[in-house]
This record gives structure tokens, sequence and C-alpha cells, in this order.
């Protein structure tokens, strides 16, 4: 039998449960036009934390795989639950024996790798705190200005990184301060014996060590810090955010209440979110210590040239649940179009998909959608959530299937939530968060801190949001754009450039993966873009072999997109875009054009490219900018 069409109105189609709970909202309005919507907290746990959680599972999972991660020869290296265990409490008790204390935390210049996430666990474990960074900011990055600056914020006392040669210039960078006479944990170029990874692993529980691990874990205190993570950058200079102890038992209630119907049976997970992110250093291994999952690092990204690895996982492992970037679930739809095989295995047990950092464009969902039906017979839900770093891998979820895409949900379990109405009439709100999760203030900046809350001790998080359905607002929120980023045309009209850039890319799909929305002092909105570079090719022949720079000028994908800007609906001057030029050089990481998670920072865009958005907007426009 044919399966049906997702577009068909009406059409009744069954999803593949996510077993994932729902809750009470409670909600309030007040006089002055706010709004508060909450959520009661989940159950309490025991744990304290992630490593809480490894004795527990341990025990139920044994030998079952805990961690795997890609060897350079192909194959998946992989460490036991039982393994980790054991090995944590060594990492642990070799940390104790280099002196290192709670005073001072170990910065983590490298990417996720098994090594890491036992160092993590085994520092959390003694309450030494760790700070991982990205590592873009050691390797990318040209000046090493902001790891400069979170190094002089820090005053670490180790500094960790999985093989040291690829971080000798920026070692090197470090050379005129303290950090330079650091030691260095390595898995490969320690720097002493003592702090290769061989050394720390294989350290003996004697009974005096033992006894030293008891100690210093009965001597943490809920307030504690155990990780100061980094904000993105992506509204600004990053800024250390700590988690405390109390922070994350708070967050492991809220996991374990969420995910925990997906511990039986072991629950497979695929994962590149890099863990100096919320996302992925509390969110994704938060939901693998709650459900005693077995994670898969994922060495790919959704970048053109690096989301080829993550497909190749994926015909490797069939994930219970699969979370990226919209940019690569978008990719990800046109290879399982084309390939039944991949598509079988990446079904074969998936109960959702996972997506943050940006809203899914509709054609990529629909793509996935007819896939899906067309191979398993079922959809599979699409979740989200809304939070930031200073929330704790916490704020608004929404986990249940549905054809109501963009929907961020509502309050996790314990958050509280208020929004307060935006100027411009139409019925935004921003969103403000607090909570047992959500973070107490900025590392050594009481100004910054200061600036974060309101009266009420709410979290401004400068997002802004509308309603599902303002006459009940327990159906949940929208995500409605940064309030930073809008700006308005000449005309005095308001551009909502979340809204904007979201449908633009589902307009000119597949040819674009993102846009700068542009328009500030002018009299209609362009855009500059980033092409998808495989898509592009497809239209012509002649196309196949050229770079990026040739194929962004090229009349054939010009005027593919002259055609999708022609074609879009018939609305006002704020939601029509009348121009678009792609660009060949990708965001700029010292730049601050974008995150690790993938966002793009519109204002630094902006500013740093004014003179494309110049060329944008001639009076008579280059042959390379597609026109209305």
């Amino acid at each position: 039998m044919k399966a049906p069409t997702i577009d068909a109105p009406g059409q009744v189609t069954t999803y593949r449960d996510t077993r994932i709970p729902t809750w009470i909202t409670h909600t309030e309005r007040r006089a002055d036009g706010s709004l508060l919507l909450w959520s009661p907290a989940a159950p309490a746990v025991t744990q304290n934390g992630f490593v809480d959680f490894l004795p527990h599972w341990a025990r139920l999972r044994g030998d079952a795989p805990a961690f795997s991660q890609r060897q350079p020869s192909g194959g998946w290296r992989t460490v036991s639950w039982n393994a980790l265990w054991e090995s944590v409490k060594a990492v642990a008790a070799a940390l104790l024996d280099l002196d290192l204390s709670p005073g001072k935390p170990i910065m983590v210049l490298s990417g996720n790798s098994i090594e890491q996430a036992i160092l993590l666990l085994a520092a959390e474990y003694v309450g030494i705190p760790t700070a991982p960074v990205s590592p873009a900011w050691s390797t990318v990055s040209q000046d090493f200005s902001r790891l400069k600056s979170i190094a002089a914020l820090l005053e670490p006392a180790a500094i960790f990184v999985q093989e040291r040669q690829p971080f000798e210039r920026a070692l090197a960078a470090l050379s005129t301060s303290d950090v330079q006479r650091l030691p260095i944990l390595a898995v490969s170029g320690a720097s002493e014996a003592r702090c290769a990874w061989d050394s720390l692993i294989s350290v003996e529980l004697t009974p005096s060590r033992i006894a030293a691990l008891a100690s210093a874990r009965a001597a943490i205190q809920p307030a504690d810090i155990l990780r100061i993570l980094f904000t993105s950058g992506s509204t600004g200079t990053p800024k250390g955010v700590p988690a405390t102890y109390a922070m994350l038992k708070a967050s492991m209630a809220g996991f374990a209440h969420v995910f925990g119907a997906l511990a039986e049976p072991q629950p497979v997970f695929l994962d590149w979110m890099p863990w100096h992110h919320t996302m992925g250093g509390i969110f994704a291994l938060g939901r693998m210590m709650a459900t005693g999952a077995s994670f898969y690092i994922d060495d790919g990204k959704p970048l053109p040239g690096q989301f080829e690895r993550t497909l190749r996982n994926l015909r490797d492992i069939s994930p219970t649940i699969f979370s990226s970037a919209p940019s690569a679930l978008t990719m990800l739809a046109s290879e399982l179009e084309r390939d039944p095989e991949l598509a079988a295995r990446l079904f074969e047990r998936l109960v959702s998909f996972g997506y943050g950092g940006a809203s899914l464009p509709k054609d990529a969902w629909a793509r996935i959608q007819r896939v899906a039906e067309r191979t398993i017979g079922e959809r599979i839900g699409f979740c989200t959530s809304l939070g930031a770093t200073e929330t704790n891998g916490t704020g608004t979820y929404f986990g249940w299937p549905s054809d109501d895409l963009g929907t961020i949900g509502v309050p996790a379990p314990g958050v509280q939530i208020k929004l307060l109405p935006l100027a411009g009439g139409d019925d935004r709100y921003e969103i403000c968060m607090r909570g047992p999760a959500i973070f107490g203030g900025y590392f050594k900046r009481p100004d910054l801190t200061a600036q974060a809350f309101d009266d009420e001790g709410y979290l401004r998080l400068g997002d802004a949001v509308r309603l599902v359905d303002p006459a009940d607002p327990t159906r949940g929120l929208r995500f409605a754009g940064r309030v930073v980023e809008d700006f308005k045309l000449t005309n005095g009209t308001w551009v909502r450039t979340g809204a904007v850039r979201l449908a633009l890319i589902a307009q000119c799909s597949p040819l674009v993966t993102d846009a700068v929305i542009c328009g500030h002092d002018h009299d209609y909105v362009a855009a500059l873009a980033w092409p998808n570079i495989a898509a592009c090719r497809q239209l012509s022949p002649e196309l196949v072999t050229l770079d990026a720079a040739a194929l962004v000028r090229h009349p054939v994908v010009v005027s593919a997109l002259r055609e999708r800007l022609r074609a879009q609906p018939a609305t006002g001057a704020s939601t029509t875009v009348k121009r678009i030029m792609l660009m060949a050089e990708p965001p700029s990481v010292d730049a601050n054009e974008i995150a690790d998670k993938g966002y793009v920072n519109q204002a630094a865009c902006r500013a740093r490219r004014a003179h494309l958005i110049d060329e944008l907007y001639r009076a008579i426009p280059a042959e390379h900018v597609g026109c209305m």
C-alpha cells in the first residue's frame, strides 16, 4: 500500500512513541501583561550529579558499552560501564596525587573523547572543577585572544589535551602567563610522565588512596563548582558560567524524569555536540547518565566535508535518539531520500530526532517524514528545547509527536518562566527563567551578573517567543528570534530576523544552508547566504567540479535563487526578501560570526561583511546578486 503523504490536510498518520511523559503546566496572568508559566519539580533523585550514576549502571550494565569512539583504523573503541567506573576512580586518585584541589579548575582544550569523559567524571568525583573551552579557540583561532582572556579569568591548575601537538601554538601563546608552567595532562604529549594518560588511568587504588577519595568526596558541598562552561559568544564576548553540584542534581532529576522510560532496553545515542557547550556537556551527557545509554561519540559535524563522517557512523549505528543542528537534518534529508539502506538503518530503533540552536525548516521535516513513512510506516517525532549555558541544560522542552513544527514546548520540570510583552504589536514576549538548575551568576563578573537578572531573580535570556495558543498558554511556546537581532526598515516597520531567516531558508531549499538577514536603514529586506554546495552542484552537470568561489557566482545558481525569490508569497516589505547573494567564505570563529553549535551571530556577520551588504544594495545590482 502506498504510504500516505504528510502534506495531505487532515491526514491521520501514526507516530512512533517518543516515550517522553507529559507533565502539568501552571499559568498566571498579571495585570502588567506579563505571564507566568511553571512546571512542578521532578521527583527527587538520590544522585548528586553524573558520577553518582556510575556505580548504579556499572552494577546493572556491567560489560555493556558506555562510551564508544572511532579509531584511526576505522573501527570503534569501546569502554564498558564497569571499566568506566574503575577508570574514573583511578584518574580521580591520580588527580589528588597531583595536588589538584577545588581551588582552581582543570582547563580542557581538546574535543570530545573517551579520555575527556573519564577526566570530567573523575574531577567531579573529588570536587575539582573542570572548564572545557572550544577547541576552535586553540586551533582555528589566529590570535588566541579568547583563549588568553579565559585562561586569565580561570587561573587553572592544569590543562588537558588529547594530543599536545595540535595545541602547541596555543600553549605557546600562553607563554607569558603562569599557564606555561602548569602540568599538561595528555593522552599524547604530556608535560611529564606522571601527567601522561597511561599513568593517570593505571594508578593503583591503595587503601590510602581510597581513603583520600572518600575524604575528598565527603568534603564536597552543594554550592561548590564542578564545571565552568563558557557562553558561545554568539551574543557577545564569552562569559564563564559556573555549574554547581546543586544545579547538576536539579538538572539530573529533570533528565531522569523526562528520559527515564528510555532506559530499558539500553538506549543508543550518536551525538556530536561538543562537551564545552551546555547541550553537549550537560544535556547530552546527562541524558546518557540518567538512562545508562551506550554513547557513540560522533566525529562528524553539520558542515560540508565533515557531515560525511556522521553518515558513515549512521550506517554503523542505529541510534535511539539522533540529535543535531537543523542544517545537519537538512543535509540528512537528501541522503535518506537517495539511500534506502541508510534510511532502514537509521529508523531501525529511532524514537525521535532532536534539534536546537535554530529553527528547523519545514521542508527538511517534511522530506524526512516522507522517508520514514515509506521505510517503517510511521512518522518520527522531532524534539527540541530552549535554554542557554546559564540554564544548565534545562529550560523549555517539547518531546511529543506533532505536526506542529516550531513549538519549543513548556517549562521543563522545576523551571519557572516569565514572559514580558514586547513592543511591536505582534504578540511576542521576552522569555525569562528561574529555578534550582539555573545559575546564580557569572564567574568573577558581578557586573555582568547584575545585568542578567530582573528584580524577581529571573534570568533574562534575550530570546523572544510567542504562545502557540494565546487563549491557552499550557499548549506551549514558539521561538520568535533573538530580541537583539531585530531591526527596522526606513519605513519604520520591524523586521523579525529569526522568522524571515527561517522562511528564506525554506523558500530557497535545498540550495541555502543559512542566511544573514539585512535591511537596517534600507527600504527592503535582502540577505547574504551560504550555499549548500552539494545541492547547488546538482543543478547542472557543468557545476559538478566547481569550487565554492565559482559556484556562488555561476549564472545557473543565481538564476535558481532568483526563481525562488520570485515565488515568495505576497507579504509585506518586512517579510519579503528582495535580493540574495551567496558567500563562499564560511563564517569566522575569530570574528564571532558563528558558535560551535552552529548558531550564526547575525549582528557580527552584518558588521564584518558590511562591504558585501553595500554590494547587495547597489542601485544596479551585480550579476551574481539574485533579485526578484
